[in-house]
């Protein structure tokens, strides 16, 4: 990634001094903040081009499994979907401590035997990316999509099919000639997360707060956000070990936890530490925070782009009054 930004703004130089902010989401919680600290190490021995690095800001992110693993089952029980007796066992039996992704070498049959239950429970009838969401019936859009040959049309707020159709849009030949993908004609159909690329499995393992206190020590501003309704990377997490990463920092709380606003509504929660560390919620989103809350992700990202901080008040007082004239 670093070469291929090299060459773009070889190609874009008048680019060259333009602010840069990284951000990204879910599983960006590791290849943002690495590819961070690989321009920052670039920066430090360039001689001639430096990146501008202004932000990075990461969303609902893997930062540390053994953290991250059991915020899911707090989430679960904290969200009324798993039994108080299902989330004891889980918590009595299941060790996350030295959890690894691959082959979880350290969890025990009663714990396996719980969080299959678990999943029993909460059900395919529910969206683990966003609990409040309804979920799609693939085979009935699929049918729909090759009958009408085209994508269905969009629907009113979150469009719950649109893993469905972008699959079949994104393999249409006209589509992929428009978007000049797939010259090379390609013998197998592009899918999201495709089994063809060989992911390292052992990366999710690395802990990622050293990264982040190097990103912060540089100066530059760190963002962590969370759509409040994933349950995948829930905020439970990724709140207490930001909490413990500005502790390791020795950063004093410089904006206490509270509300932030959007068009007279509570956009999210908010807490910042030192004048680099912000983590916010954003009230109503899915682990993709843009994908469920378009407006007020909008509002996130701006304010994080221009330097500034979420609004904690708002001009529309709750219990105002008025006259009608005659």
């Amino acid at each position: 990634m670093l070469n291929f930004m090299l060459k773009w703004y070889e190609k874009f130089s008048e680019l060259k001094s333009r602010p840069l902010f990284l951000t990204g989401e879910s599983y960006a919680g590791h290849y943002i903040p690495q590819l961070a600290n690989v321009i920052l190490d670039y920066n430090k021995q360039s001689k001639d081009f430096k990146f501008n690095l202004k932000g990075v800001a990461i969303g609902n992110p893997l930062l540390r499994v053994d953290r991250d693993v059991p915020a899911v089952y707090e989430y679960y029980w904290s969200h009324g979907m798993i039994s108080d007796e299902l989330f004891l066992i889980i918590k009595e039996n299941c060790d996350f401590d030295d959890y690894e992704f691959p082959v979880p070498h350290n969890v025990s049959i009663t714990c396996n035997q719980a969080i299959d239950e678990a999943y029993k429970l909460i059900s395919d009838y529910v969206n683990v990316y966003d609990v409040i969401l309804d979920v799609c019936y693939p085979s009935i859009v699929q049918q729909e999509l090759r009958l009408h040959k085209q994508v269905t049309k969009m629907s009113v707020g979150v469009d719950v099919c649109m893993t469905s159709e972008r699959y079949f849009y994104f393999n249409l030949p006209e589509v992929q000639k428009a978007l000049h993908a797939n010259r090379t004609n390609l013998p197998y159909e592009w899918s999201m997360c495709s089994d063809v690329l060989n992911y390292s499995q052992s990366d999710g393992d690395i802990d990622m707060l050293p990264s982040l206190k190097k990103i912060i020590q540089h100066d530059v501003p760190l963002w962590i956000f969370s759509g409040d309704q994933d349950s995948v990377v829930p905020l439970i997490g990724s709140r207490t070990l930001v909490r413990e990463l500005a502790r390791d920092l020795k950063f004093k709380t410089t904006v206490p936890y509270g509300a932030w606003f959007h068009k007279g509504q509570v956009g999210g929660w908010q807490v910042e530490y030192g004048e680099k560390l912000t983590f916010a919620t954003v009230r109503g989103a899915a682990h993709m925070v843009p994908y469920a809350q378009p407006s007020r992700a909008l509002h996130l990202f701006t304010t994080f782009v221009h330097g500034r901080r979420l609004p904690n008040t708002t001009h529309i007082p709750i219990n105002s009054s008025f006259n009608l004239k005659n």
